[in-house]
């Protein structure tokens, strides 16, 4: 394992010739805006005036720094860190701009090192920033002493860039408040006993795992960003740019949490599993996209993207079934976990212009995933393994609508599905199963037009849990037994768009109809709800009507059948 070198250095060592950092291609573009800029100045003020009392200063820390590093050597990849130092630069330079010629000169040093002729190195700066941005940040902050460059540009810049010159300016206007003695003190208490942790390692896993035990943000870096890096790494320069725009392009539109979840889904396309390390290692040996960059960014991971992102956004387009296919995608989002990611990716990046296909798989694929969830003995593992055969179904151009093949339910499991819908669906763990039950239930029930967008859904016992004694409801549901055994039930709930008020639980049917189920409106926009209140009692034979139509419908939805067991 590589040896892992960390202490306590001050940001006048760190910005000297021990250390020429570069920002990595791979890192995410400079995006401290100036709110996160003036509270970092704001912060070295007070603590540069609280911390002077007497002869003792006392040290600021700003946290941790980690790189990739050799021993002996000054060159350093910035893992994790690029914010603060980027900042400081600008810091350096906005101060720089500011003070006599003489100090001036020596916080220029902390932006630029000058070479030397017999010590045979050459002119260089001391942060590199990100190569769309670095001639930019050169030329109009780190060469320039008294900021023209960026004061006089106008127009619209790249985001990074506008940061940049937002953030320098924003330095000089707030210290230019100060007497020149402050500027003096500030840049000497920065320089002198302001410290970074700086932690470094020779090699990219090390830094990686590093940076992942310090830091829980997911601010800079992530396992996508690095791949990105060996990835575009090895494609032939005159294509880099191509490349990296579309990677680029490709995580921004389906968004950068889901874009790194989708490397965890492209290795299950490979290794026939979730990872057992780390997504990055395995990535690696199991996939191997460096031996085929091109090929994978074009065979593999913008189709994917595409896919997921139409899946995400119920956003999938075509002459027919568009509709159909999206309010699937729509379903299976609602599914408590992602396991069915994989195949559905692949299915839809295989077959995205043949619409009627589409449709019929993404029916049976939510019928799949919703089965497999609602039964609690299927876990984690046992779905993996059925999604695994259901990958190799597709790669093999098996029939997947066959009864044998791994999309379609086993009779055991519609059985155990229908016993699941049957019986107490309001203690299913996690709480979220009964509220997906329900909205699918009350859409079937609306033919499929219902699209709920309200803030709060909650769900309500019609009979109550703790009924009082005097009340109708122990007149209709004399036996204690009964009532435990109903209570839970799908028939007995119905759904809310308002938050639950435990006083009028215990309501009276025709009050809680009229006062809670209605509500100010006087309606309710679910059918489920919508049915109770149609009611003029609620009995138990009335409950066990709306018990087996519910469940009926919900055979009827996921095709169900228990007489398959003989």
């Amino acid at each position: 394992m590589a040896r892992i070198h960390g202490h306590e250095e001050t940001i006048g060592r760190v910005f000297s010739d021990d250390y020429a950092f570069t920002i990595p291609p791979y890192q995410r573009p400079y995006r401290w805006e100036k709110e996160q800029a003036g509270e970092l100045l704001t912060d070295l003020l007070t603590a540069q005036r609280e911390g002077s009392t007497g002869s003792e200063v006392t040290p600021y820390f700003l946290g941790s720094i980690v790189l990739i590093k050799q021993e002996n050597k000054s060159d350093a990849e910035v893992i994790d860190g690029q914010q603060r130092l980027t900042t400081l630069s600008l810091l350096f330079a906005a101060l720089r701009s500011l003070l006599p010629e003489q100090e001036a000169d020596d916080v220029g040093k902390m932006l630029y090192e000058k070479g030397s002729a017999i010590h045979g190195t050459t002119d260089r700066f001391r942060l590199a920033v990100r190569d769309r941005d670095r001639t930019f940040f050169q030329d109009n902050i780190l060469t320039d002493a008294e900021l023209k460059k960026v004061e006089e540009l106008s127009g619209p810049l790249p985001d990074p860039q506008k940061r940049f010159r937002e953030n320098v300016l924003l330095f000089k206007n707030e210290i230019a408040q100060l007497d020149p003695v402050a500027r003096s003190s500030l840049a000497t208490f920065i320089v002198q006993h302001t410290f970074l942790i700086v932690v470094w390692t020779p090699d990219l896993d090390s830094a990686f795992r590093i940076f992942s035990v310090l830091n829980d943000r997911g601010l800079d870096l992530s396992a996508a960003d690095i791949l990105k890096s060996e990835i575009i790494g090895v494609i032939p320069e005159e294509h880099q740019v191509e490349y990296t725009e579309k990677w680029e392009e490709a995580e921004e539109e389906l968004g950068a949490k889901s874009f790194t979840m989708l490397f965890s889904d492209i290795l299950m396309l490979h290794a026939r599993r979730k990872p057992r390390g780390t997504v990055l290692s395995e990535f690696r040996s199991e996939v191997n996209p460096s031996s085929r960059p091109r090929e994978f960014i074009d065979q593999e991971l913008i189709p994917y993207s595409d896919a997921l992102q139409e899946i995400i956004n119920t956003d999938y387009k075509s002459a027919g079934d568009a509709s159909d296919i999206n309010l699937m995608f729509r379903y299976l989002n609602r599914v408590g976990d992602t396991d069915w990611q994989p195949p559905a990716i692949q299915f839809l990046a295989k077959h995205r212009n043949e619409p009627e296909l589409l449709r019929q798989f993404f029916t049976d694929l939510e019928r799949l995933a919703m089965c497999l969830w609602l039964d609690p003995s299927h876990y984690v593992n046992t779905r993996i393994d059925r999604y695994k055969k259901l990958i190799e179904a597709i790669e093999k151009e098996d029939d997947l609508f066959a009864e044998d093949s791994p999309l379609q339910l086993t009779a055991m499991e519609q059985k155990k599905a229908i016993d699941a819908l049957d019986g107490e669906i309001y203690t299913m763990s996690p709480k979220h199963k009964r509220t997906v039950v329900l909205l699918r239930l009350d859409e079937a029930l609306s033919s499929g037009e219902a699209e709920y967008k309200f803030p709060l859904i909650t769900i309500e016992h019609i009979l109550p849990q703790t009924p009082r004694d005097d009340s109708e409801w122990t007149q209709w549901w004399p036996d204690q037994d009964e009532r435990e055994a109903s209570v839970h039930r799908i028939g007995n709930l119905a759904l809310l768009n308002q938050r639950q008020n435990s006083s009028a639980s215990n309501y009276e049917f025709e009050k809680k109809k009229n006062s809670y189920f209605l509500g100010r409106s006087g309606s309710t926009p679910f059918q489920i709800t919508t049915q109770v209140v149609a009611e003029s009692e609620w009995t138990p034979e009335v409950f066990l009507a709306h018990q087996a139509r519910y469940v009926e419908k919900l055979k009827e939805v996921w095709r169900l059948s228990d007489s398959v067991l003989g």
